[in-house]
């Protein structure tokens, strides 16, 4: 019994240790603040480095991302990694006009954009880790089947990018 409550409290002190090491202000992990009715935020010092502590209760998903004026990224969701840093490209504008279906999907979507593409079209899927999972080029079509065979019952975040303009979003597979 001992040993089973000194196993469990060495693991918890490790796994507090990283946390509190991830969480530092100057990790590239995590760089934004959590604020709202069900979650928040606060700053704490101690022996010269500063640490961010975030809560957040209840929020299922990331819901978006926003850019703003002053090169803030602000997301609306759970509190993660800052993956999307590593997928968005910022010398490219986030407002490729796009839609894709069905989501989830089992094999395949289907993309659609409402303004004319010109050129290739590049399709790239990575895991939540932010790791390139698929990358495919395509010839310009206003409609686009692009199949997904190799790919694991997961959630993935897509990017398209056309006409010097990007779209990311959400996806399941099923």
């Amino acid at each position: 019994m001992k040993q089973k409550l000194l196993f469990k409290s060495t693991l918890f002190f490790i796994i507090s240790f990283q946390f509190a090491i991830a969480q530092n202000t100057q990790s590239d992990y995590l760089i934004r603040s959590t604020t709202g009715v069900l979650g928040s935020s606060a700053t704490s010092s101690q022996n010269n480095k500063t640490f961010i502590v975030q809560q957040s209760v209840g929020q299922a998903s990331v819901i978006g991302t926003f850019k703003t004026t002053q090169q803030y990224t602000i997301r609306q969701g759970f509190i993660q990694p800052d993956v999307l840093s590593k997928i968005i490209n910022n010398n490219i504008s986030l407002d490729l006009e796009a839609s894709f279906y069905p989501n989830p999907f089992v094999e395949s979507v289907t993309l659609a954009f409402a303004e004319k593409i010109e050129g290739k079209v590049e399709v790239a899927i990575f895991d939540m880790l932010g790791r390139l999972v698929f990358l495919n080029s395509y010839t310009a079509e206003q409609i686009l089947k692009v199949q997904f065979h190799n790919l694991s019952v997961a959630d993935y975040i897509l990017k398209v990018t056309a006409n010097n303009k990007q779209f990311v979003k959400n996806i399941i597979k099923m």
